[in-house]
């Protein structure tokens, strides 16, 4: 076993758009900058696009270290980074494994429909793991889930939350598979805290 200390690495979820509010991309490029002072692998899309590419390049301008993985379709429209490294696989279901295999944490950012593909993958497997599948809770059961709620983008998703819990499909226990903050600086904070190496 090795004396050194492993890196936590983060999967960062978030919109390969920027959107129309300056904090997004403002905020994406600090969560980069953030991962990479506190010694952090970011994984991710390796799409340089988007908030996708601000926190990316906000890794990269503090030399921080990046795994990416995408799909040979969308690698076509949304290049790679040159010189980080990166994975091309068959299919989006082998790429969000991909996450879930190589990530001790999962951030999230604004996003569209793949953000929200990732968020609702990595909840479901926390779910299902806790509740029948004890023998394999490490695969992401134990991984804390962080969402950044920027200027309200996700109080609809806890509201979406409070009415399956109201309408009988969910317990309210199930809130714990998730944290929601303000900040890149409390998520990075919650997930030094959250993980242990």
């Amino acid at each position: 076993m090795s004396i050194f200390k492993k890196k936590i690495s983060v999967s960062v979820f978030c919109g390969a758009r920027e959107g129309n509010k300056e904090i997004y991309a403002k905020t994406a490029t600090e969560l980069g900058n953030l991962l990479a002072k506190n010694d952090m692998r970011l994984v991710y899309g390796a799409g340089g696009k988007g908030l996708m590419g601000k926190v990316a390049y906000g890794v990269l301008a503090l030399k921080g270290i990046i795994f990416g993985v995408t799909t040979r379709i969308i690698s076509d429209f949304e290049e790679p980074i040159k010189g980080t490294k990166f994975k091309i696989v068959k299919n989006i279901q082998i790429r969000k494994r991909a996450f879930i295999d190589n990530s001790d944490a999962f951030i999230v950012l604004p996003g569209g429909f793949g953000t929200f593909d990732e968020l609702f993958d990595i909840l479901v497997g926390k779910e299902v793991t806790d509740k029948y599948n004890k023998l394999h809770k490490k695969a992401t059961v134990n991984k804390p889930l962080v969402l950044i709620d920027l200027d309200g983008f996700f109080k609809p998703f806890e509201k979406l939350i409070d009415s399956i819990i109201s309408a009988g499909f969910m317990k309210e226990s199930n809130k714990k598979y998730f944290k929601i903050v303000k900040t890149p600086k409390e998520a990075i904070a919650y997930i030094k805290k959250s993980v242990k190496k």
